[in-house]
């Protein structure tokens, strides 16, 4: 499909050119009809009748931008019963089986289109660009990995208030380009709204720090035994001067008593030897992982003597990775949304 123009930007143009590409391909005898919004969002659900008379309803969930990790997000926030009809600018392959999995059916404005429903049964499909045609040479991935990813994601999600970009590259130590170009995903992704040439003025730290636990790539582990047991371990570790570690896992929350200590170290065998580990395969009273970048030793916390990863850290790496766990991050969400003073400091004027 040959794609002209220029890329619809506001949410009700993204819905249009969707609709549109639906109704081309819908069979004869079949409508689509909405609800009424108020431009420039679009309308909240669609009808699709067949000829019969009977009808299904989707909630529609329109955005300039859907990569892999945010179709598990958009699966959740629909009820069991209801159907879900994502429109977009462009929806790479990827992103299409991923809705497909999840049974989304889904239309971009470069004619790729999927439409299920069993009562009345309809399947409709269509195949558009391979891909954005409005992505041009330089342009960012839309991808949320790397050390400038993880920086800029972090001092966002650490930080409230209203904050310019030149602010953002001071207070996250990211370079000037890939912060303008993180800021620009995360802008594409609706995860912050950003003032045209202006501050960012609003983060969505959920959703972000979901989007970037899902983009990163894990990180390797060692395990260890503790012979002493984990007690002395973390006796050891309160007494230790140098920040060389950090806890992170169910352990770094307070959802529940573990038996295992997950922790981020730069040199894991030089501190299973300060504390007397020895390494196994199973069974490990110690999970050391390796850090790709020293941002998980940013804003640290300090509880009884021991330090903890920032809780939005933390909370991403329950989401994803080798210390995920999904009941604790549920837990440590609600706690996070539940009191953002506990974690997120105000940004002064003077960064």
């Amino acid at each position: 499909m040959e794609v002209t123009g220029p890329r619809p930007e506001r949410h009700i143009d993204i819905y249009r050119r969707a609709v549109a590409s639906l109704e081309a391909c819908l069979p004869l005898g079949w409508s689509v009809t909405s609800d009424r919004a108020r431009s420039p969002e679009a309308p909240k659900r669609i009808l699709v009748t067949a000829p019969d008379g009977d009808s299904v309803s989707y909630a529609v969930i329109t955005s300039r931008g859907v990569l892999s990790g945010d179709v598990a997000r958009i699966s959740a926030d629909l009820t069991e019963s209801d159907r879900g009809f994502v429109c977009a600018h462009y929806l790479s392959d990827p992103v299409r089986r991923q809705l497909d999995q999840h049974g989304i059916s889904y239309a971009d404005a470069t004619g790729n289109l999927t439409l299920v429903a069993a009562r009345p049964a309809i399947w409709v499909r269509n195949r558009g660009a391979d891909a954005d045609p409005w992505r041009g040479p330089g342009r960012p991935s839309g991808v949320l990995t790397g050390e400038p990813s993880e920086r800029v994601v972090r001092a966002l999600a650490d930080h409230v208030g209203d904050i310019s970009v030149p602010e953002l590259i001071k207070l996250s130590g990211a370079s000037t380009g890939a912060t303008y170009r993180v800021v620009e995903v995360l802008a594409e992704r609706e995860l912050i709204r950003r003032i045209p040439r202006g501050p960012v003025t609003s983060v969505q730290w959920e959703p972000m720090l979901r989007g970037w636990s899902a983009d990163r790539k894990p990180c390797a582990t060692r395990s260890f035994a503790a012979p002493d047991g984990l007690d002395a371990v973390r006796a050891q570790l309160a007494e230790r001067v140098d920040p060389g570690y950090a806890v992170t896992g169910v352990g770094a929350t307070d959802y529940a008593a573990t038996d295992v200590l997950e922790v981020y170290a730069d040199d894991p065998d030089e501190f299973a030897a300060a504390l007397g580990l020895r390494p196994v395969d199973r069974a490990a009273d110690v999970v050391v992982a390796i850090p790709w970048t020293p941002v998980v030793f940013d804003r640290m916390e300090r509880r009884e003597g021991l330090r903890f990863v920032a809780p939005a850290h933390v909370y991403a790496d329950l989401l994803a990775g080798p210390f995920r766990n999904a009941d604790a991050a549920d837990h440590l969400r609600s706690r996070m949304e539940a009191d953002e003073s506990w974690w997120r400091r105000p940004l002064g004027r003077g960064l």
